[in-house]
């Protein structure tokens, strides 16, 4: 199962206030970060400075200081105060309008790096310990005049002249060359921080970068910092705090950037030392692989040997949310640097003045959205399965009293079955700067769809107030059960256009977006043309006719949309294909691909130009040309598990140089890998079955497919599935009908406590290898189900198996095979030949008397080759004679019904019944016995069949066991028949009526009791 997002999955892209530019109408702004670029400047540094201090140089010195610090300090935590200053670079924008940052929020900045210094943002580590190191706003300038606003500077970049940063971002050897040189306060006196409003390093953008401490026992060295380029360098987007976000939407907003990036400038490697499982010198924080992003899920094992990551540690790059933790190790060094560090020691005896920032009492959740996307994929392998999710009631900056918060929550997830709100209530204390909320979220396989947990809260007390912003959250639990299965790559998209819907001839389930009243959207026709054969989308001026030209000089866009694609239903990527054709202008009219949600964009991938790059295509030189193309690209990893649209965009602008075709795709493509089929011995996690649900799918802890429980008809506790035995051969056994082959593969489906009456629908996953070895017959193979606790080693029967007839569904493209059947009970399964059988089985069999008869009725659940069953009669239970025969259905896993009726039977007799069956090949096996007994009547009944009559006619008579004298007469009284001493008691007697013509006939039979008369006819 899958990673938690903690981002609102957008489906859309909100088409209101177009800039009018063509250069910014609808092109989305890229969000794949670098998170940190301290090490690349180091080493970019290194190339130019050869003889700079290395890394070994510098930690042997730390070593050795971090050792005289402990000897003499005792290891005692020192508090520093540090004045900073914020050089917020803007392009003469009006204060409070991005990217001249308004002063509130570079004071919530300042009070979230304060809690982040003082281990006050919820650590879950015993290690986690405060650095002693607070910051305050610097409250005057370098000469010394007050500041009109506190620990802020600043600086449009037109005034400076330096270069535009709107285009592709200022690269950090611009920035440390001509920002900081020009711009840099007494780095003796201040921590300098620059807020630039976009940074890259050529090809990525970045969050930001530091400049890293030197030793002061190394002369003669060229070092990476110098009084003019010391500090910490962010991106606008990264200010603000976790109380109040500056930047909503994505995973870098809560003011973490500036923790991570000074953690840097006091000392601090990553936490990954920069190598896979690298050294970061700090003995406290868990050796890890690599970086991580998003929000990880707990625990998360890695190949060095680490069984849980602290992904935590602010020097980490995972989302802000996530962010909490120096440990004391890393408290050690920060220490150290702040004792012994140029430009780091004497900051705290600046004379630069100080501001320190004080916050309110407000709360507020710490999800500036308001919403909040986690799947719910369990933790471990308990039951029930699940896992917990920690929001936080964040004080802006501390309690001033008592107060207690009930937290509700509302949505259309199912309380106690879905969820569990862990923590309905938090007491407030003076001094609290936050109290965490839980919520656990119960893992089922049930595909159930997405559900909502809505979360408010009502505050009882002073000591906290209401925020005015993230007063409510909504979580959306994201339902990854409806799994895609195969051993191959499969396509999750494959669109061709050819089947047109609507005015616009777009495939369904294909979106339009434009701007207003803009008149070249796209439309599929055969006037497209990508390449491809057939149809295609393409730009077109005309929805009726469709051509394939675009009417030029109007400023807009347009944006065809996929459908929703679901990557929980896959466990990886593969790759996107497309063709196109373009034309339109240079750099004005533009086609490009994206991804949304917009958290996740793949670039762009730019479709105009003919040199590629990283990302795509820049722009031709000529419009001369029409530019195809048919890209493949791999999709990036970090769609996975969401759900996404691809979207294609096309823009023009007022100028009316163009030239057709505007845009045109066909031919889309996008490939993933599907679950895998398990293969091995192995078992699912345990599930409850809810009472009439849909698919119920159970994966192995490999994450791979076991078996689909459909329509279960009560609730069933605690299911496990299991691969008992697994291979590719087949083997034998035993029946009482016969020696069989069956698979070597055998699954188990266990509740915790035994159900013989459930009824459900189970679907048994196999690869094609798996089954190789039954050639053709592979289709034909049935399904036998043997009771939980019976060795398959021993003869099996009726009482303690199964044959199904199954469903079989085979996709030869994903490599995979489905047996599908309808069961009652849970047991073992496997697939055996189409030859084995099973006798039938006998679900009921009854003896009822009526009126004059007695009625035998009896049910099979499944036959194989049966040929019929023989009805025998007895008096005494021990002797039998067949007295009937019924033909059988042959082969059937249906419930089949069979009737025959003893019209032979006398008052107050008790009779007794038993149905052989017998197979095509006379094997038999007998049903239960059943007895009856018709109740004493009046007078005597003379039965007589068949009626009409050929050769013979059999009388029966009841009410009597005297013997009678029987003789047939014609229409004329003629005595044709006379027969004496006849006795038509314990059985029918037998009247031949060889060479009689045809005609009517009476029978007489005379008795002690009288005379009895029927007529027959004879044909």
């Amino acid at each position: 199962m899958r990673r938690t997002f903690l981002l609102l999955t957008i489906t859309i892209f909100v088409m209101s206030g177009f800039k009018s530019s063509s250069q910014n109408l609808l092109k989305p702004v890229a969000n794949n970060y670098l998170r940190c670029y301290t090490v690349e400047r180091i080493n970019e540094l290194r190339k130019i400075h050869p003889n700079m201090e290395t890394d070994a140089q510098f930690e042997t010195w730390m070593g050795q200081k971090i050792k005289e610090r402990k000897q003499a300090l005792n290891t005692t935590t020192a508090n520093y105060t540090i004045p900073i200053i914020f050089h917020i670079i803007h392009n003469g924008e009006a204060v409070g309008t991005v990217p001249n940052l308004d002063a509130a929020l570079i004071q919530q900045q300042v009070l979230q790096l304060n809690k982040d210094f003082a281990n006050l943002s919820n650590s879950p580590y015993g290690s986690s310990a405060s650095t002693g190191i607070q910051f305050v706003l610097a409250e005057k300038n370098p000469s010394n005049i007050v500041l009109a606003e506190p620990g802020i500077d600043r600086i449009d970049r037109n005034s400076k002249g330096w270069t535009p940063y709107d285009t592709a971002g200022w690269k950090p050897s611009y920035i440390d060359d001509n920002v900081k040189f020009n711009s840099i306060w007494d780095a003796t006196s201040y921590f300098n921080v620059w807020v630039i409003p976009q940074l890259n390093n050529g090809t990525t953008d970045l969050l930001g970068y530091a400049t890293f401490p030197t030793s002061s026992t190394l002369p003669g060295l060229n070092n990476n910092e110098t009084v003019n380029s010391a500090g910490v360098v962010i991106l606008t987007a990264t200010v603000g705090s976790s109380f109040m976000p500056g930047n909503c939407g994505n995973g870098f907003g809560q003011g973490k950037t500036l923790a991570h990036e000074s953690g840097h400038f006091f000392g601090l490697r990553h936490i990954w030392g920069d190598a896979n499982c690298g050294n970061d010198f700090s003995n406290d924080t868990p050796v890890q692989f690599g970086p991580n992003n998003g929000v990880p899920d707990h625990p998360k094992s890695n190949s060095c040997g680490t069984a849980d990551e602290m992904f935590e540690n602010y020097m980490d790059y995972t989302d802000d949310i996530a962010l909490n933790t120096f440990t004391a190790n890393q408290v050690d060094r920060m220490q150290t640097v702040m004792l012994n560090s140029p430009r780091r020691n004497s900051l705290p005896a600046s004379g630069a003045g100080l501001i320190t920032v004080v916050g309110s009492n407000k709360i507020s959740f710490t999800n500036c959205t308001g919403k909040l996307s986690v799947f719910e994929t369990g933790i471990g392998a308990s039951y029930p399965r699940f896992k917990d999710v920690s929001l936080t009631l964040n004080v802006e900056d501390k309690a001033t009293g008592n107060a207690t918060v009930s937290v509700t929550a509302t949505g259309t997830a199912i309380t106690g079955l879905q969820y569990q709100l862990l923590t309905p209530s938090v007491a407030f204390v003076a001094g609290d700067n936050f109290k965490p909320v839980t919520i656990r979220i119960f893992d089922n396989a049930l595909v159930d769809g997405d559900r909502t947990i809505i979360l408010n809260y009502v505050i009882s007390g002073t000591g906290v107030t209401a925020g005015t912003s993230s007063q409510s959250v909504t979580l959306n639990l994201l339902d990854d059960d409806n799994i895609r299965v195969g051993e191959n790559t499969i396509k999750i998209l494959d669109e061709h256009f050819e089947n047109p819907t609507g005015s616009r001839g777009l495939p369904a389930g294909w979106g339009l977006l434009t701007t207003s009243g803009y008149a070249n959207p796209f439309v599929a026709s055969i006037n497209g043309d990508a390449g491809g054969s057939g149809l295609s989308a393409h730009i077109s001026n005309d929805i009726t006719t469709k051509p394939n030209v675009y009417t030029q000089g109007i400023s807009g866009a347009a944006v065809l949309q996929s459908p929703i694609i679901d990557l929980s239903s896959v466990v990886s990527l593969g790759e996107l294909s497309f063709k196109y054709k373009t034309r339109g202008l240079v750099d004005n009219d533009e086609a490009f691909l994206t991804y949304t949600p917009s958290n996740a964009p793949l670039g762009p991938f730019y479709f105009y130009g003919n040199t590629p790059g990283e990302l795509g295509y820049g722009p031709y030189s000529s419009d001369v040309t029409t530019l195809s193309n048919a890209p493949v690209i791999q999709a990036p990893t970090r769609l996975l598990g969401g759900k996404f649209n691809i979207d294609f965009f096309w823009q023009t602008d007022v100028l009316i140089t163009g030239a057709n075709p505007g845009f045109n795709v066909d031919d889309i493509v996008l490939t993933a890998t599907p679950y895998h089929v398990e293969t091995s011995v192995g078992n699912s996690y345990t599930f409850d079955i809810q009472s009439g649900t849909g698919t119920n799918n159970f994966k192995s802890t490999n994450n791979r497919a076991i078996a689909a429980i459909r329509n279960a008809s009560a609730m069933i506790s605690e299911v496990t599935a299991q691969i008992t035995q697994a291979g590719m051969g087949n083997m034998s056994i035993s029946t009482s009908t016969g020696n069989f082959l069956r698979t070597q593969k055998v699954f188990q489906i266990s509740p915790a406590i035994a159900n013989s009456t459930v009824t459900y629908q189970g679907i048994f996953y196999f690869t094609a290898a798996e089954l190789a070895i039954w050639g053709a017959d592979k289709l034909n193979l049935k399904i036998l189900k043997v009771k939980d606790g019976v060795s398959l080693n021993t003869t099996l029967n009726q009482s303690n198996a199964e044959l199904i007839t199954p469903t079989v569904f085979e996709d030869s493209a994903a490599g995979f095979i489905t047996y599908t059947g309808n069961f009652t009970g849970f047991s073992q399964f496997m697939l055996v030949s189409p030859l084995t059988s099973l006798p039938v089985t006998f679900i009921s069999f009854q003896a009822t008397p009526v009126q004059k008869n007695i009625q035998l009725v009896w049910e099979t659940s499944q036959e194989m080759n049966n040929r019929g069953f023989g009805i025998e009669r007895s008096l005494d239970g021990i002797n039998y004679k067949q007295i009937g025969w019924v033909d059988g259905n042959g082969t059937t896993s249906a419930t089949s019904t069979y009737f025959f009726t003893d019209n032979y039977v006398q008052q107050n007799i008790n009779y007794f019944y038993r149905i052989r069956q017998v197979d095509i090949d006379n094997r038999q096996v007998y049903s239960p016995v059943r007895n009856a007994r018709l109740k004493p009547g009046a007078g005597i009944s003379i039965a007589v069949n068949p009626n009409p009559s050929k050769d013979y006619v059999n009388l029966f008579i009841t009410g009597t066991s005297n013997k009678a004298t029987v003789e047939l007469m014609n229409q004329a009284g003629q005595k044709l028949i006379q027969r004496n001493e006849v006795n038509a008691f314990n059985g029918v007697y037998n009247l031949p009526l060889n060479g009689l013509a045809k005609g009517v006939y009476t029978i007489v039979i005379y008795l002690p009791e009288g005379a009895f008369a029927k007529k027959i006819i004879v044909q």
